[in-house]
């Protein structure tokens, strides 16, 4: 991992920079192809990775207020409200920024290649691979929850192509991803005839490590093998047992993650703040009856002690015998039946002061989401935060619950303890790196001895007979600050559940079991769309998938991986 920095102005180009000057040449880069001439290649690795990474309004919309509440990370203050997974109002934000920030960026860094002298071109042939790679994931991340993309054709009108793309399947893209991907290994694997550009100033993920990428790619490959267990098993065993074959180009530790590391004013601004979102009941509470070291990385502390708890009891300002008030992490009711009931109401949700001892005591019984870290500048009151940035594309954590689950399902033949147990260690350990390096508040590192003591736990310990189960429940718990693969784990397997090991309870709204959203909701057509053909035949044909919905809005439907 390599840390990245937000203020690296110089080498920015096309809408990262704030000067009228620098928009204007923008402009005239797009109607002007020759334009690009004048931009190095390795700048254009670096702004796409900057963009991919500025996730603002996604962080606003897609992770605090849509993927966590619906998957039980996190509720709104006052819990969650009753029709609250009916609203998919701005969600997503991630398909325009491919077309216009990621992909069509890193396209163009092969273009601009291809524009170089002759003798320079074969220099970039390891750093055009590595663009492909950055270029497959955000492909792959975007097609995820909208299933039918242009891909093929996109990203070619500036350069003589179409301008009303067709749209790959979700199907031919995963397969046309996982062949690029194989590619790209076997390239950066290839001692080339010339000395490769190094692009460690740009490559803010492995500083041009070619070797590293080979391991980005494969973790990449592997997870593509998991879209496809119920869709197309053996394909999904041909890539694994392929990743799988050379140890030598895989993940070993933490060291190997696909991650950005930026600096501690990455995340600010209000689109990013994280204030005042609550922790869930049914994961605190699961993290704090296996005492999972990794809780105070992801949540606050309530506001007040232990002997204030006792006294507010006892004064009858609090419900006797409420067993969450002897406790300082207490999780929030993610069922709006739950949240909205006058005795829950009373005790949880209502901030207060109150006396004890004769002294003003600020009382709020719930805690928090960790707000460093996911905002590292977050103001807590004790001043702007300085610690660093954490951004996972794939982690090793990431990389070893795949291998557990691929082996629990007898894809492969390894040991699914094995990797189970990799997982969670390395989770833990990764959250213990990330909470000191983004220097959360009222953390204390990890100890000796507490992840063994953790699998040793009744719940976590490895159970063949709950094998996936118990898979999934802990890649859900790693997924924390990556919710989007916690929501695609929960459709793949079906866990957590509300029987689960790690349970999580149906959400109740006036009685009725509120169905949760597993893709996003597509825009309407429109007959003056000039690529309104196009897009008319991938919906036509999407709805034809079993389970797509009622109509191309309706976000409970399911894309072409997405089956029971």
């Amino acid at each position: 991992m390599k840390w990245s920095y937000k203020t690296i102005l110089g080498l920015l180009v096309a809408g990262f920079v704030s000067t009228s000057c620098d928009k204007q040449s923008f402009v005239d880069i797009n109607k002007d192809p020759d334009a690009l001439s004048t931009v190095p290649p390795e700048n254009q690795l670096l702004n796409a990775t900057i963009s991919l990474h500025s996730q603002d309004f996604e962080a606003y919309y897609d992770t605090y207020r849509r993927i966590m509440p619906w998957m039980q990370y996190n509720t709104g203050t006052n819990g969650n409200e009753l029709a609250f997974t009916s609203n998919v109002d701005n969600f997503s934000q991630r398909y325009g920024r491919f077309y216009n920030g990621v992909g069509n960026v890193l396209y163009d860094l092969e273009k601009l290649v291809e524009r170089l002298p002759e003798a320079e071109q074969p220099k970039y042939v390891h750093m055009i691979r590595m663009a492909r790679v950055l270029r497959s994931y955000y492909a792959f991340y975007v097609s995820d929850i909208y299933g039918s993309i242009p891909y093929s054709d996109a990203f070619l009108a500036r350069y003589g192509g179409t301008l009303t793309p067709k749209y790959d399947t979700q199907q031919e893209l995963f397969n046309k991803l996982d062949a690029d991907l194989k590619e790209a290994v076997t390239v950066l694997k290839t001692t080339q005839s010339v000395a490769q550009i190094n692009p460690a100033a740009y490559d803010q993920y492995y500083a041009g490590s070619a070797t590293k990428w080979v391991k980005a790619a494969n973790a990449l490959r592997l997870k593509i093998a998991t879209r496809l267990i119920k869709r197309d098993a053996a394909k999904a065993r041909t890539i694994a047992q392929e990743v799988l074959a050379t140890p030598a180009d895989l993940m070993t530790s933490n060291a190997d993650g696909w991650v950005f590391v930026g600096r501690f004013d990455f995340t600010s601004g209000g689109n990013w703040n994280p204030d005042g979102f609550r922790a869930s009941k049914p994961l605190v509470d699961f993290m704090w009856n296996t005492k999972d070291p990794r809780l105070d990385a992801f949540f606050t502390p309530n506001r007040y002690s232990q002997t204030n708890i006792d006294a507010l009891i006892a004064a009858g300002q609090l419900p006797a015998g409420t067993k969450e008030n002897a406790r300082r992490y207490v999780g929030s009711f993610t069922s709006p039946d739950e949240a909205q009931t006058a005795v829950n109401r009373r005790a949880f949700y209502t901030p207060r002061t109150v006396t004890v001892s004769g002294q003003q005591v600020s009382v709020d019984t719930l805690s928090n989401i960790q707000p460093r870290l996911f905002q590292p500048a977050f103001n807590s009151g004790n001043g702007v935060g300085d610690g660093l940035s954490y951004l996972p594309v794939i982690t090793y954590a990431d990389f070893c619950f795949m291998r557990a689950e691929l082996a629990a399902r007898t894809i492969t033949t390894e040991s699914a303890k094995d990797w189970y147990e990799a997982g969670v260690r390395s989770s833990i350990t990764w959250f213990d790196e990330v909470a000191k390096g983004s220097k959360i508040e009222n953390y204390t590192a990890l100890t000796a001895g507490e992840i063994d003591a953790y699998l040793a736990r009744p719940e976590v310990a490895f159970n063949s007979a709950k094998a996936i189960e118990q898979i999934a429940s802990q890649a859900y718990i790693n997924y924390f600050n990556k919710v989007n693969e916690g929501w695609a784990v929960w459709k793949r397997t079906g866990f957590p559940n509300s029987t689960s090991v790690l349970a999580l309870p149906d959400m109740r709204s006036n009685g009725a079991v509120l169905g949760l959203p597993r893709r996003a909701p597509l825009g309407l057509l429109n007959t003056t769309d000039p690529n309104y053909t196009n897009k008319k035949s991938a919906y036509d044909a999407m709805a034809a998938i079993t389970g797509w919905g009622r109509d191309p809005q309706d976000a409970t439907g399911r894309v072409w991986w997405d089956q029971q």
